[in-house]
């Protein structure tokens, strides 16, 4: 009987989809195969989207959630029995399912696609993009009981079934680039390391450049309001501004809207985005470009302190990567 148990490796929180790859690739090096497990189906309310996916070793340790980890210690269980069948199988639980004692709490239904002993070089490469921070996807085949990855061209495809065949697309994490100094942007630096997202600072003062180097987030030094700094972003990237004194902002919005990273905010009242939006198109930029750039930055406002400031801005740059990646 193999005993069960949530992986306890540094960094395998499982709320990451590059976790489950992760824990693949370390029980391959240590002679282990496994499970690779993605829901391909939702039946009413569920906790976690199509395409969420746990992984499971032949040792019995897993990770991962496909419900709010209520669940997950069963469905390990039959992906056990799943790896020693030696065949794919797809499994339903919740609503409808056979597994009359395993139930989600929301009442809906899941199905649950168990790819077993995943190819070692897929889940290589799958880590290899995720480092590269590129798209990829994963096409599941249940008939033939195989999985090949694909580079996504032509805009990035849908997570979802095309004919007989399971599409699981993968995006990289967010970045955020912070390019400021105050008590505004070491909130963020905190709260944004804390969030697991990849922080990358800018800023002009000693104390920014030693909080973030101190929480182990890359940073660069700005020189001058009138050098427009080089910004490493991609399209799942957003850019925050978070300076009173606005000078040093013109050169930095050019950048930053010259690329396209998904999200641009700035801080400050409505007045003070009415007078920055001016600068702008008195600097040359169009009109549909400064659109872009959220103003006054935040979810919900106006607020009082720095850190519901960075909760706020938090909360909005989640939002907007949600609905750039909604059907």
């Amino acid at each position: 009987m193999v005993d069960l148990r949530r992986s306890s490796e540094a960094g395998l929180d499982g709320d990451n989809p590059a976790d489950a790859f992760a824990l693949l690739e370390s029980g391959h090096r240590r002679g282990l195969s496994g499970v690779l497990i993605t829901i391909v189906g939702v039946d009413g309310g569920a906790p976690r989207a199509l395409g969420s996916n746990m992984a499971v070793l032949e040792d019995g340790t897993y990770c991962g959630y496909i419900s709010g980890g209520c669940v997950e210690a069963a469905v390990a269980s039959e992906a056990l029995r799943v790896w020693r069948s030696g065949k794919d199988q797809i499994l339903r639980f919740g609503r409808n399912s056979p597994f009359m004692d395993v139930r989600l709490p929301c009442g809906g239904g899941i199905d649950l696609h168990m790819h077993v002993r995943p190819n070692p070089e897929i889940v290589a490469e799958a880590l290899r993009c995720y480092g590269r921070r590129q798209a990829f996807a994963v096409e599941l085949r249940p008939d033939a009981g195989t999985a090949t990855l694909t580079a996504p061209s032509g805009g990035i495809p849908r997570t979802g079934w095309q004919n007989e065949v399971f599409r699981r697309v993968y995006t990289p994490n967010t970045k955020l680039v912070l390019v400021g100094r105050g008590l505004e942007f070491e909130a963020l630096v905190r709260l944004g390391r804390a969030a697991a997202l990849d922080v990358l600072c800018l800023t002009p003062d000693d104390r920014g450049l030693q909080l973030a180097a101190s929480l182990g987030a890359p940073v660069a030094q700005l020189t001058s309001p009138a050098e427009a700094p080089q910004l490493p972003v991609d399209p799942w990237t957003a850019v925050v501004l978070l300076f009173h004194d606005h000078d040093w902002e013109t050169t930095v919005l050019r950048e930053a809207l010259g690329t396209a990273c998904f999200f641009i905010g700035a801080l400050g009242s409505k007045k003070t985005h009415l007078a920055r939006c001016q600068r702008l198109v008195e600097s040359g930029v169009s009109e549909l470009d400064i659109a872009r750039i959220q103003g006054p930055i935040g979810l919900f406002g106006p607020t009082r302190d720095a850190t519901s400031l960075a909760i706020s801005v938090l909360a909005q740059i989640a939002q907007h990567r949600m609905l750039a990646e909604q059907p």
